[in-house]
């Protein structure tokens, strides 16, 4: 079966290649043989970085170890996950996304290894709990919040506003609302000057993303969990749900995001963003190294006012195929991104490590970000995103809020369509 996966692997240090089998991770500079690494994190970003600080470091203390470090994109890896890992060339580590649909599935068809004693004995699970562990552990049936630890994280995000501050000056906006009930007041008063105040997009997933915070807005603890971790039956069309959807449907009517949405992807929302033509942009931590480098303006994070729980969690997993050859490799490497020197760069470059000091951050906006995501950590106040419990809900969801936004679907079919997905699928 050919695979549409296309790999591009970097130099590695010398070493005659063996197949060592799986055990405790050897010590620094024992390790030996070959060790595939396979990833889809683009270049651009702070944990791609520092990950390769850490494999600098890593191929330094094993001069024995032949590392391949591959990597391919994001959709192509998720479509022949199933068949690169039961191939017969299996990476040893690779990274693999959260939710059911994904870590869920591949752990429940047994091709991937339970880390749950790697936790443990570094203690881990002590330091990443509540939401940032929950899509990292897995049941029988694949489903996420319980059972063993499938992979582990070694970044997050959360999903916020980015403002302008220069442009809202000009507006005579100089302090950011504290009410959902102000900003949308703020809103009101751009749009009376001919302002769009939201930069969004709907062709990919800001429109979905920012349905799903205003769902967090009023959602518990308890309606978020049985819905994404199943752990209960999910009231989709009704409760937070409904006041949600709603909230979104208001947004939308009132030109809030704008228009065209179904023809904008993320980069026409940072680009707009960026070029000053809307004085906020709703979208995940992700964008923060793209707005840090090239806005041209004076600028801020918002967490949407007076949520109760905030859209984000835990990064994708570093995991083990079962079949891998160098499983010994794949527990250092798995350690190596979790270690302070790899995590202290993932923050200092503009991203949020799951374990790291804030305080050791020097840019002020980094540290502001790493200090929010430790907050919403600690109070356990991060709700997930949307599309992990079922798989295809993505796909779904999307093509539903499309609908919602070009005003072909009200909220209400868009919810009781949904349900039904949701329902059949779990």
């Amino acid at each position: 079966m050919a695979l549409s996966i296309m790999l591009s692997a970097c130099g590695s240090a010398g070493g005659e290649s063996s197949n060592a089998t799986s055990g405790e991770a050897k010590a620094s500079g024992e390790l030996e043989g070959k060790c595939t690494i396979l990833q889809y994190e683009t270049t651009a970003t702070a944990q791609y970085k520092g990950w390769q600080k850490g494999l600098a470091e890593f191929q330094e203390e094993n001069p024995s170890l032949d590392v391949e470090w591959s990597s391919t994109n994001f959709e192509s890896f998720r479509s022949n996950a199933k068949v690169l890992l039961s191939g017969g060339s299996v990476p040893d580590v690779v990274l693999v996304n959260t939710g059911n649909a994904d870590a869920g599935q591949l752990a429940s068809q047994g091709l991937l290894d339970p880390l749950t004693d790697l936790v443990e004995e570094n203690g881990w699970d002590k330091e990443l709990n509540g939401a940032v562990s929950a899509l990292a552990k897995y049941d029988d049936n694949g489903n996420a919040g319980a059972g063993e630890w499938y992979g582990v994280p070694s970044t997050a995000s959360y999903f916020t506003f980015y403002y302008n501050k220069d442009l809202l000056a000009e507006h005579g906006i100089t302090e950011m609302p504290s009410s959902m009930a102000e900003l949308e007041t703020v809103f009101d008063d751009l749009l009376k000057a001919g302002v769009t105040p939201i930069s969004s997009n709907a062709g990919e997933h800001a429109v979905l993303q920012t349905w799903w915070q205003l769902i967090s807005q009023d959602a518990s603890r308890e309606e978020v969990d049985n819905f994404i971790l199943l752990a209960g039956p999910a009231d989709i069309t009704g409760g937070a749900f409904a006041e949600g959807t709603k909230h979104l449907e208001e947004w939308i009517s009132k030109g809030y995001l704008g228009h065209q949405l179904a023809g904008l992807k993320a980069d026409d929302m940072e680009r707009a963003f960026i070029a000053g033509e809307m004085p906020f942009m709703a979208n995940g931590t992700w964008s923060f190294n793209r707005i840090n480098e090239e806005a041209p303006f004076d600028w801020g994070l918002l967490e949407f006012p007076e949520a109760k729980l905030t859209a984000g969690t835990s990064g994708h997993l570093w995991a083990i195929p079962s079949d891998a050859k160098n499983k010994e490799c794949a527990k250092a490497w798995i350690e190596k991104t979790l270690s302070e020197s790899v995590q202290g760069e993932i923050g200092r470059l503009g991203g949020i490590p799951v374990m790291v000091d804030p305080s050791t951050i020097e840019d002020e906006r980094m540290k502001e970000m790493n200090e929010t995501f430790q907050l919403l950590k600690s109070e356990d106040r991060l709700s997930f995103y949307p599309d992990y419990p079922v798989p295809g809900l993505l796909d779904h969801q999307v093509a539903g809020l499309q609908g919602l936004v070009s005003g072909s679907q009200s909220g209400e079919e868009f919810l009781a369509e949904m349900k039904d997905y949701y329902e059949s699928n779990k």
